[in-house]
């Protein structure tokens, strides 16, 4: 008899505010903050903001020094609202 293999990920409901899920794999990154990066045309970081748009890498839990948690690559299509796909993976992000 077989079970199913469920991966547990561990929430901070006081510090995590949002749930970022790479629908490929199931990966799933709990963070504080969320922002959208746009960039430059040699790739270098351009401005950060609060809404996603084609041409924008998603971050998770921005910090000093130019450190982060999680940053995809950049945003190929705006599925909906909490849905996008990038250049190498889909993704959902949740707010909790």
């Amino acid at each position: 008899m077989s079970k199913l293999k469920q991966t547990k990920i561990y929430i901070d409901l006081e510090k995590h505010n949002f749930v970022l899920t790479r629908i490929d794999d199931g990966k799933q990154i709990p963070c504080g903050v969320i922002k959208f990066i746009e960039w430059k045309d040699d790739g270098m970081y351009k401005a950060s903001h609060d809404t996603p748009a084609v041409g924008r890498s998603i971050i998770a839990d921005p910090g000093p020094y130019g450190m982060y948690q999680w940053l995809t690559s950049v945003i190929t299509e705006v599925v909906s609202e909490n849905e996008f796909k990038t250049k190498n993976s889909t993704y959902t992000l949740h707010k909790l």
